[in-house]
């Protein structure tokens, strides 16, 4: 797991970037994950799944979803997006 979210950006295969369309659905293919690193293939993926963290409280994080991607190189990563941005907080090996 990253000590902090490492931002990224999560594009379809032409290049546009891909985000939630709704909690449970994305608006685009996941192809590939950029930043951080150079840019790493996307083969699979898992969700999105919506997150619902401290929904009731007024300074709380807002809304979330998560999704896990399998990389080209056999990893995968958790990513979530919030506030119009993917992060990745956690690496599968």
């Amino acid at each position: 797991m990253p000590p902090d979210p490492v931002p990224v950006r999560l594009l379809a295969a032409d290049g546009t970037e891909v985000h939630p369309a709704a909690p449970d659905l994305l608006d685009g293919i996941p192809h590939r994950v950029a930043g951080g690193a150079p840019d790493r293939e996307v083969t699979g993926w898992a969700g999105p799944w919506p997150v619902h963290t401290r929904w009731w409280a007024p300074d709380g994080p807002g809304p979330a979803v998560r999704l896990q991607v399998v990389l080209a190189d056999g990893a995968a990563l958790l990513l979530v997006h919030r506030g119009g941005r993917w992060e990745v907080t956690g690496v599968y090996d």
